[in-house]
Order: C-alpha cells, then structure tokens, then sequence
C-alpha cells in the first residue's frame, strides 16, 4: 500500500537524522516573483469588475521542492507529501495537505499554494486593511521559467514538467507562472472606492511547506483604481528611478526596462500623474545611430508640457530637449551601440494625463536562430502537459538577444499564431523555453522562435509537430513525447519508491499490478 511505504520511508529516513547530526537539509525558499506582478488589468466581466493578475512563484533556496501524492479519498482529493532532500542524498517525507482536482485546467493542483489580496495603501506608503481578496488559489507547480540560474543546485533542464502526475514541485532556480488570463488569477473590485492600494501575494500562506525562509513569502505592487476623475498611474509605473527600473524583468510585459526595442518601439498611454513624477525607460540600441533613430515623445501641450531627456547606462547625460511644441526629439546620430535611458518629466504645469513613447534605435546585421528541439512529432495531454522548445541563436556584431516563442498549427504567420506570454523577450542564451498547453487550444502545433538583438528579428520554425490532445500515452512516464529507456527508468524509481505516481490503476497501492500495466503499454509503444 503506497501510503503504508511513505509512512515507512518517512520513518526509516527520519531515524537517521539522529545518528548524522551533520546532515544538512537543502530546503526550497518560494517568493513571488515581483515581475509577475505588475503585471495586471482591471477589466469588466461578467457584470462586475475583476482586477486579473499574474503571478509567479520561484525557488531560490538550496533544494528542491518535491511534492507527490499519498492516500486518496472519496472526494477526489488525495494528501501530499513534501520530500525534503538532504546534503548527504538521503531524504525524510513529511504531510503537507491536499492535491484536489481542478475541473477548469483539468489536472490536479496543490491546495492553497497563494491568496491575493488588495490592501489600503497608507501614508509613506504604509500598508493597512485588507479591502479585497480572492479565493485561495491552487496550482499545478512546475518548473516553467528560468528564474535564476546563478544559483547553486540550478537544473538547466528543470524536473517537474507535467501536471497528469501526482508528482509536482520547483527546482531550484526555476519559476512556476500563472498568467492574468488564467482561471482564478483574479480579484472582484467591484465594490472597491478609488485610491491608491497595494497588490499583494502570498505564497504558502497557510505555512505548510517546509522552507528556509518563510519571512518573504509575501510580495506587493502598489496599483491604483480610479473611477475616471482623476489620472492614475500608467502601466509602466513605478519606474521614478533609475534603481526601480533596473530591477524590473528586460522586455517583460509593461516593463520600463523595454530591453530590445526595434525595429521600432511605440508605447501610447502614458503620463505623469502627479507633480515630480519623473518616467525612467532602458532601451537597448544595437549599433552606431544615424540621423534617422531616435527617441521621441507626442503629447498636448496644452495639457502639461513635457521635456524629454536622453543618458548612457551610467547616468551620464546625453542631450535634452525642451520646447514649447506638442512632442519633444532626440536624434541619436553618432551613439554607439548598448544601453540608453530615456527620461520624461512634466514642464510648467507638473502633470500630464496621455502621451506617447517613440525609440526608433539603430540597426544592425540580423541575428541567426535555429529552433532544435521539438525535432520528432510529439504527442502530449493537452492542459497537463508542457513541451521544452529549445534554439541556438548567435548575433554577427555580439549583440545580445531575446526569443519570443509563438505557436501556430501551419509553420506560418497568418494572423493565427498564438504568442507563448511567459516567453516574451526571453534571454537567448537560454537556450530554451518551457510552452504550459494550457494556453493553448487543442491541436496539433509547430512552434517558432523569434529572436531579435534589438533591432532586426528572424524568425525560425520546428521542423516537428506537438499534438496535444485528451488522452495521454501510459508508457511515455517522463511525459516528453517519446517512449523509451527513460521512461522505464523513471517508472522503476517511483515503483520502487511506492509512488502514488506509479500507481497506474488507480487502486491505492503500488504492487505488480501497475508493473504489469506500464510493461504491457511500453512493449506496444504507447
């Protein structure tokens, strides 16, 4: 019985912490990533006004974070079992509450792993009240985004790829996302009064993973919520500093660290909503300017003036602008190549309520990109599992570059190509960006990278296809489209292990009934 196995290596291992005083425990450290944040809408539905987020959660910690399932109930919600790995490879187990059955994303998640809240934002921004709140949120955790691959015990290849298992969890390094436009990602404001508030998440809030550290679990953005009387901050908020802006994500949605920028880069909405609101935005230039690059910014003049300002990546001032006239220019004739802030800040009047943001930078020579992996026609469970797109990608000049992965059912772009959002000016050396089904309808698709040094993008497609359909193949374990070696090596460990995973009928227990089942599917390929 595959509980009474957790329970025994629960026991057998924890025994041993008496005996080797020096083991260290690689605990995981989940936040919410702030990036993730700020990314966020107000948008009217269903009668009521919903504020939709996005959110990411990441392990920084020195371990992994390993979560499977345990004994089943008749509620279809099974217990989850938290495996905390040590320095020495041994490992203890330890109960950490319930997978449950989503009937929306169509796989399990992990109970309660973030609330959010909307909280009053107080004098010197100063936090109060809770004034709003959604329901605890559950997720599929997976290994989805490079977080931080700087860190020590980071996996280039990630471990938890797929939700139609009852393994899930966070590597080390790597970052779980929801996207706004998600089932759950969102708060009813409906009732809420303008003013200004702070966004918060929190991961964990029930503290039931064991971590490092549980004191940054929770994370804030301020946003505010005007009824139309007054101007509020524009998506790009808060980028007042150069240090606010450098700290946010490079080409990230709404993101004031713009990253690449060309061919040409054009941004309407904005404005300085409050006197002495200055507007920081980096941008990456990729070769010597000419007369015909540019920063620009369009506004009426009559509404507040504005001056525009341009300096190096050292805070050195470059040249300024400042009329009287409805936009203000800045050529960047003679400039080299690399990193320039653009600064925006209200003239005589102090605010403004509507401009625009133009950067045509310079060009150079295109990047090359070649997409390598999907390379064989895949087949997955659509909304569980996920696919690892992989590229090399170079640069003629050594600019640096960024991916954008799409997704489209011919190897075109016809208007029907879909944009991969978590993947959005991912860094090149990458390398790789895992693709979540769930953001996509079920079919069979190709993928191509996107890549751009700043300037000029090419575009290269997978030469293979990934079908994602309803039912998923019982041999392919590892859920990388293919069956092989690698997926009988990973049923063994976990049917050696008493996994819940390996229970492949579904009868509570791990025995040579599930052996029978995985070995008569892989001899016939599926």
């Amino acid at each position: 019985m595959k509980t009474r196995v957790a329970l025994l290596a629960l026991v057998g291992f924890a025994s041993l912490a008496s005996v080797a005083s020096a083991q260290q425990d690689l605990l995981p450290d989940i936040i919410v990533d702030v990036n993730e944040l700020y990314d966020h809408a107000i948008v009217a539905q269903g009668g009521r006004v919903q504020l939709r987020l996005s959110n990411g959660t990441a392990n920084i910690g020195a371990g992994k974070l390993y979560l499977y399932g345990g004994q089943t109930y008749p509620d279809n919600t099974q217990d989850v079992i938290q495996r905390v790995y040590r320095d020495d490879g041994t490992w203890y187990e330890r109960l950490v509450g319930r997978f449950v059955y989503h009937p929306v994303h169509n796989h399990i998640h992990f109970e309660n792993w973030c609330i959010y809240r909307l909280r009053e934002r107080l004098a010197n921004d100063g936090v109060g009240d809770v004034v709003a709140q959604g329901s605890k949120t559950s997720f599929c955790i997976l290994d989805l985004v490079v977080y931080d691959p700087s860190l020590p015990g980071f996996n280039p290849n990630g471990q938890f790829r797929t939700c139609d298992s009852t393994t899930q969890g966070l590597s080390v390094g790597w970052m779980d996302v929801y996207s706004k436009n998600l089932a759950g990602q969102s708060i009813d404001i409906t009732d809420v009064p303008s003013g200004d508030y702070w966004l918060e998440s929190e991961v964990d809030p029930a503290g039931d993973v064991l971590e490092s550290n549980k004191a940054n679990n929770i994370t804030r953005v301020p946003i505010s919520i005007y009824d139309g009387s007054l101007t509020p901050p524009d998506a790009y908020e808060p980028n007042d500093s150069m240090a606010e802006v450098r700290a946010r994500t490079e080409g990230t949605a709404v993101s004031p660290n713009l990253g690449p920028v060309g061919p040409s880069k054009a941004i309407s909405g904005l404005n300085v909503h409050a006197v002495g609101d200055p507007d920081w935005y980096r941008f990456y230039s990729p070769g010597t300017g000419t007369s015909s690059d540019f920063i620009r910014i369009d506004f009426s003049n009559s509404q507040g003036n504005l001056d525009l300002r341009l300096f190096d990546d050292n805070g050195g001032a470059i040249a300024g602008s400042f009329t009287n006239a409805n936009f203000e220019q800045i050529a960047m004739t003679g400039l080299g190549r690399g990193w320039y802030w653009a600064l925006v800040t209200a003239g005589t009047n102090g605010t403004s309520p509507n401009y625009s943001l133009t950067i045509n930078p310079a060009t150079s020579a295109s990047p090359a990109i070649v997409v390598t992996q999907p390379s064989q026609d895949m087949h997955l469970v659509h909304g569980v599992d996920t696919v690892k797109v992989e590229w090399t990608t170079s640069d003629p000049d050594g600019d640096p570059t960024w991916v954008t992965v799409y997704a489209n059912t011919t190897p075109a772009f016809n208007g029907n190509e879909v944009m991969i959002p978590t993947s959005l000016h991912s860094p090149g050396a990458l390398g790789s960006h895992v693709v979540n089904s769930a953001y996509l309808e079920a079919a069979t698709y190709y993928f191509a990278c996107v890549a751009t040094d700043g300037s000029t993008t090419s575009v290269s497609w997978s030469s293979a296809t990934v079908t994602f359909g309803e039912n998923g193949c019982v041999s392919d374990f590892n859920h990388d489209g293919f069956v092989n070696g690698d997926d009988y090596d990973h049923f063994a460990e976990h049917f050696e292990g008493g996994e819940g995973e390996a229970d492949l009928n579904s009868d509570g227990f791990v025995n040579g009934d599930d052996y029978d089942i995985f070995a008569e599917h892989f001899e016939a390929g599926c």
